[in-house]
């Protein structure tokens, strides 16, 4: 993806456009594009099924592997990838030097998040309710976890959400439309379990980002939030993320490298070398020729220590032998001249 000041546009159809294929695949999903006609793309799926039923004894659903004209959107990993014509002014300098700045017309490559597939996602979740003009729901799983740790976990959510939909030109609008979910649910949570009648009472109370502590009892007797967080007997509320607008980032437009690899795919590559016996045997070789020690065995010894020892005394042991390593010799000096010293004093005795 590049930056949309930028834009790189997508030609239009002819006799002499080029044809290309590009595949991409995130776990048991993969997508295949084609740029050429549309017999190409049946050609590819008849491969495709044929391919799954010989190799593998899979009996693929026709309906699930659907053509699509780019145009019309494709949905992948709830994206939607489109084109998108706009008109953007172009300037360039003429003949005799002036600058020209002249309309044109272009189609660029969108992605896009799907609103709609995110609020199935909640509702399979039971965070809203309703399709349209979704009503979100008590976070019921948080029921019996402190605000700190609901607000902690939320977080997590938030952030997951947020790097799902890294590369959505709407990411801001979606993340939003999360944080709004989110908040809500937990501030009609906040108002059930401290008896408050709307979550309009809970935000007034706790902030808009539900930061600020919230008691069951009001009475005088009980401490104070900031006392019992000095003390070490609470713990420190996190306000929910993305309150505001500012906060949630931009869309990343940063290219990626052309021999880029996911990291899940990384790992499922190095399980793969891993399983074959040629490849471990020689990684076991080489571990035992250059006399390296495994990390099961490293690991070992370090838990061993510990149990036996204690994290201090370990560290205390390690420092001892590198200061007793270093100060044997003048030990020894210094016990020499005490021993000289008083074998004089006995001699004038």
């Amino acid at each position: 993806m590049n930056n949309p000041s930028w834009p790189e546009f997508v030609r239009g159809g002819g006799k002499d456009k080029t044809k290309k294929m590009d595949y991409i695949r995130y776990g048991g999903h993969f997508l295949i594009g084609i740029r050429g006609p549309r017999s190409d793309a049946v050609e590819m799926r008849n491969d495709i099924i044929e391919f799954c039923a010989s190799k593998y004894g899979l009996k693929v659903d026709e309906s699930k592997v659907e053509i699509e004209h780019v145009t019309r959107g494709v949905q992948f990993l709830d994206h939607v990838i489109s084109q998108r014509v706009i008109y953007p002014n172009i300037r360039f300098a003429s003949n005799g030097g002036h600058i020209v700045t002249q309309k044109s017309v272009g189609i660029l490559l969108s992605v896009t998040a799907s609103v709609q597939q995110c609020i199935r996602q909640f509702r399979r979740l039971k965070f809203v309710k309703g399709d349209k003009d979704p009503e979100p729901l008590p976070c019921s799983p948080m029921l019996y976890c402190g605000q700190a740790q609901t607000n902690s976990q939320m977080n997590k959510f938030l952030e997951t959400m947020a790097d799902w939909y890294q590369f959505a030109d709407n990411r801001k609008k979606v993340v939003g439309f999360c944080a709004y979910v989110i908040r809500s649910s937990v501030a009609k949570l906040y108002a059930a379990r401290y008896k408050m009648k709307s979550r309009a009472k809970v935000f007034k109370k706790a902030s808009r980002d539900l930061s600020r502590p919230l008691r069951q009892s009001m009475d005088n007797r009980t401490p104070e939030y900031a006392e019992l967080l000095r003390l070490g007997l609470a713990d420190a509320i996190e306000g929910i993320r993305f309150s505001h607008m500012s906060m949630i980032p931009s869309c990343d437009y940063t290219p990626f490298p052309r021999n880029w690899i996911p990291n899940h795919e990384r790992v499922l590559l190095d399980y793969i070398k891993l399983h074959d016996l040629k490849f471990f045997s020689q990684l076991q070789r080489s571990v035992k020729e250059q006399s390296l020690s495994l990390p099961q065995d490293m690991l070992g010894e370090i838990v061993w220590d510990y149990k036996t020892l204690g994290a201090r005394n370990r560290e205390r042991d390690t420092q001892f032998s590198k200061v007793t390593s270093m100060c044997i010799s003048p030990l020894e000096m210094n016990m020499t001249r005490i021993e000289n010293l008083k074998g004089k004093n006995d001699d004038k005795d």
